[in-house]
């Protein structure tokens, strides 16, 4: 009987380390100057802060992959500034996009990756938090989870460089 319960303790704990290996572990990133937060793996490279301050660059450990975390003032135009970010960009083919409240995603491919765009106005319009993730699109499979998880951390907040009311 004692036998019996230390094989399934051994198998149990088996189980969970097996599961925790391919659990993804994250780091949150919070920009000071616009406030702008999310979530990128842990185990991925952040790049150098830009003199700007204005984000940061993630870099998977085989190098095919990038999220870019980042905050920039948003136009006077809260709609325009939305639209523009629904619009496909030089080489893009766009295959989703939606818009809702103070909110836009883009997403499609281009050549041979996946890229997905997210941006939310914060801050009574003044600030744009941006997400950019691009991928090879033969890892596509690899790749849906982390693009839902750090797309679903995206959050505003507050930063030095904003001087408007941030909700």
């Amino acid at each position: 009987m004692a036998a019996r319960r230390t094989t399934l303790l051994l198998a149990f704990i088996a189980i969970l380390l097996a599961g925790g290996a391919r659990a993804e572990s994250w780091r949150n990133y919070h920009n000071e100057r616009f406030g702008t937060t999310a979530d990128a793996p842990a185990n991925w490279t952040m790049g150098s802060e830009p003199e700007n301050d204005d984000g940061r660059v993630f870099t998977s450990p085989d190098e095919h992959a990038q999220i870019t975390i980042s905050g920039i003032f948003a136009d006077a135009d809260a709609n325009g500034e939305l639209a523009s970010r629904l619009e496909p960009r030089q080489g893009e083919t766009i295959t989703f996009k939606k818009r809702q409240g103070k909110w836009v995603v883009a997403s499609g491919t281009k050549g041979d990756r996946i890229f997905y765009r997210k941006t939310l106005l914060s801050c009574d319009d003044a600030v744009a938090n941006d997400l950019l993730i691009e991928y090879p699109a033969a890892e596509k499979e690899k790749y849906d989870a982390l693009v839902a998880h750090v797309a679903a951390s995206l959050r505003p907040g507050r930063g030095y460089g904003v001087t408007t009311r941030c909700r």
